[in-house]
């Protein structure tokens, strides 16, 4: 696999739209698939710097170590490579790769369930509209150690799908598609994480630090 991984993933990963941040999903990537299966081993590195920035991101949220991140980015990516002939065509391919770093990813953080979590990366406060994203705000309210740590005290089902939504735009749809799961119990989902992050949050903090909720 020739790809390299990249020291450090730049911030940004798509498009904002209403506030959410999208990468582009275009027929390029069926395109670029159907050349790698053909043989053309370039076109997976066009796919792999497509879409590694999205993918650490992901990654970081869940895990909460850059070092970890990058270490599971390039076994997501090595796990794509691998995998890509048995991808099925009609599929999205951007919610394939995003399942496969959630699984990784949430892997990664029960494996080194108690470690301490780093503060959040740079690319994270640039991917959505604090007015729209609460955890966020949070962020702007608080200092981004007391979110970070906030998150590593959920459980990974919760801070997955925080981190998906708040942190990396996706729609409820988009992620119920990613989890596997109806929208409905996507909702619900987020629903009891917010709840959870809230919780964990004024038992640690209590309620005036950086003076306000941490989520409305």
């Amino acid at each position: 696999m020739p790809m390299q991984r990249r020291e450090s993933c730049a911030q940004g990963w798509g498009t904002a739209v209403n506030g959410e941040q999208t990468v582009a999903a275009t027929d390029a990537d069926g395109a670029m698939i159907a050349r790698f299966l053909a043989g053309d081993r370039a076109a997976f590195d066009s796919l792999f710097w497509k879409y590694q920035d999205y993918v650490y991101n992901i990654v970081h949220g869940i895990v909460g170590s850059a070092e970890d991140a990058r270490d599971v980015t390039q076994e997501v990516f090595v796990q794509v490579y691998r995998s890509l002939p048995k991808f099925r065509r009609g599929s999205r391919f951007a919610t394939w790769l995003y399942r496969i770093a959630v699984n990784r990813a949430v892997d990664c953080a029960r494996a080194t369930r108690g470690k301490k979590g780093l503060p959040l990366d740079e690319t994270l406060k640039a991917s959505a509209d604090p007015d729209q994203n609460p955890l966020l705000a949070a962020t702007r309210r608080v200092d981004e150690d007391a979110v970070q740590q906030i998150l590593m005290l959920l459980p990974v089902q919760h801070r997955n799908v925080l981190v998906l939504r708040y942190f990396q735009g996706l729609s409820v749809e988009e992620l119920a598609e990613v989890v596997g799961c109806s929208v409905t119990a996507a909702k619900v989902r987020l629903h009891r994480a917010r709840l959870h992050f809230k919780e964990k949050y004024r038992a640690v903090f209590g309620q005036d630090k950086g003076g306000g909720e941490p989520l409305p």
